[in-house]
């Protein structure tokens, strides 16, 4: 006797799924945000010149000069935190961690570079600019500023370094830019007066 025929399957139907999606869910970004290791590399790179500078003007600074000696070495010490903690995060970037494309350390870091601005202008910045111009001036003036207010313009550079996002949020990282470039112009001339103040130019 012959076994009967099976019933007939019923037809395959292919499932169809939205775009972007796989069966697990959505499809992980293909650029996420990380830290920029190039930018903390070169703000690295920058403390380290400006500190090498800094004390190459220190080194030709008068005996009788206690202060202004004082105050050099705090800006030098200032930047090679600087330096340090650049290169960690540098090292650190190499994974490429996915990160918010944002950070509130760059907002702070804002605010920070404010405060040390508007004292560092009070403290005589402004006045030795001016000076400066009419071929005098005075090394405390340059630097009181950022000496008394070093924690603050240190972490305002680290903080934008570390919150720049490599392919994140445009106005985070015009806010990063703008702190390491008001930062970065403060203690160029810092170094700039430690040099020529070395060199006899200045009081």
């Amino acid at each position: 006797m012959s076994t009967p025929p099976p019933p007939p399957g019923e037809p395959l139907k292919p499932i169809v799924l939205p775009a972007g999606t796989t069966s697990g869910g959505a499809l992980p970004p293909t650029r996420a945000a990380t830290r920029s290791q190039r930018l903390l590399w070169g703000v690295a790179a920058t403390a380290v010149v400006l500190m090498l500078a800094n004390v190459a003007g220190l080194f030709q600074f008068p005996n009788n000069a206690p202060i202004e000696l004082i105050y050099a070495l705090g800006i030098s010490v200032d930047l090679i935190a600087i330096a340090v903690v650049s290169v960690i995060g540098a090292l650190l970037s190499r994974r490429g961690y996915p990160l918010r494309s944002r950070s509130v350390i760059v907002i702070v870091a804002l605010v920070f570079t404010g405060i040390v601005t508007v004292f560092w202008a009070i403290a005589g910045g402004v006045w030795s600019i001016v000076q400066l111009a009419q071929g005098s001036g005075r090394y405390m003036d340059a630097t009181g500023g950022l000496f008394f207010f070093g924690a603050l313009w240190v972490l305002a550079v680290i903080f934008a370094s570390h919150g720049y996002r490599r392919g994140g949020e445009p106005r985070n990282n015009l806010f990063a830019i703008i702190v390491l470039a008001v930062v970065g112009a403060l203690a160029t001339f810092a170094v700039f007066s430690s040099v020529i103040y070395g060199m006899g130019l200045t009081n």
